[in-house]
């Protein structure tokens, strides 16, 4: 039967990605059922991802994407005590939502208009809620949110959240999609759905990952480190596809340093959602 995309059962899609997602096993680096960080657990991010329902079903009104993202960051933070979750998802999910209320058949241009018609006050709004999570993104660190003239400056300057998105592309894969598109979400959906329909949901999101993190060194590696060991792992996820390595070994390396692609999976998350909202069953 098909569904009616209400803003309750986009909403419910969104929220079942990111549950999704931290469910695979093994996605090696970030947390999955069977490995936690010690500051960070498994429990913390479904308890994130159930607690911003009533956001994500509000983005199919007249809110701002930056908005959204801030009001999403305070309630992930108040229902668990691991910190950032799925900032990045934020960034992806709420246009993608806003796309889904207004034409689901034309998901991809509705979200590349959402991103596009974004406000200088969603600027602000989105560095507001570093405040509540402390992410930094490499293109915007002049910007110093602990500072309110640092808004001032957004404002002064006419910097939409959109500009943000395009300045800080260069060295953030979550916000290059803004500006391609949101190609790799998209590719990840249909890989997604190809692998379902063929075999496990959760082989389909780990392979998924493993993919992506083959296709392109993760940026958020690249960011808490450098990018030699972005480019480290993205080769060691290649010597898996070309059984160098099994995917068992992958994981225990990157635990045991310490090193999670949590870009990649945050363009996971997008996947999964736009394959749900594409009919994909668990």
């Amino acid at each position: 039967m098909e569904r009616l995309l209400t803003p309750s059962y986009i909403a419910r899609c969104a929220v079942l990605a990111m549950a999704l997602e931290v469910s695979g096993t093994p996605k090696p680096g970030n947390i999955d059922r069977d490995h936690d960080y010690a500051d960070t657990k498994y429990e913390d991010f479904l308890a994130a991802a159930i607690s911003v329902f009533p956001v994500m079903e509000k983005a199919c009104h007249n809110h701002g994407i930056g908005e959204l993202i801030l009001e999403a960051s305070e309630e992930s933070t108040a229902w668990q005590p691991g910190g950032n979750t799925h900032f990045g998802a934020y960034i992806l999910l709420f246009p993608l939502i806003k796309a889904a209320c207004a034409n689901p058949s034309g998901l991809q241009d509705e979200a590349i208009q959402a991103v596009r018609e974004t406000t200088v006050e969603d600027a602000v709004d989105f560095y507001k809620a570093f405040g509540k999570v402390q992410v930094k993104m490499k293109g915007s660190e002049d910007l110093d949110v602990s500072d309110a003239s640092s808004l001032d400056d957004i404002r002064n300057r006419g910097l939409t959240l959109f500009d943000i998105m395009e300045i800080s592309s260069k060295n953030d894969m979550v916000a290059r999609e803004w500006t391609n598109g949101f190609a790799r979400s998209f590719k990840a959906a249909e890989l997604i759905s190809e692998r379902r329909d063929g075999g496990t949901l959760n082989d389909a999101i780990v392979l998924t990952y493993l993919d992506l993190l083959a296709d392109e060194p993760d940026t958020f590696v690249a960011k808490k480190y450098d990018m030699s060991r972005a480019l480290y792992v993205q080769g060691l996820a290649i010597d898996v596809i070309e059984r160098r390595m099994t995917l068992n070994e992958l994981s225990n390396r990157l635990y045991r340093e310490k090193i999670n692609p949590g870009s990649t999976a945050d363009i996971v998350i997008a996947g999964i959602f736009i394959a749900l909202l594409r009919g994909m069953r668990v």
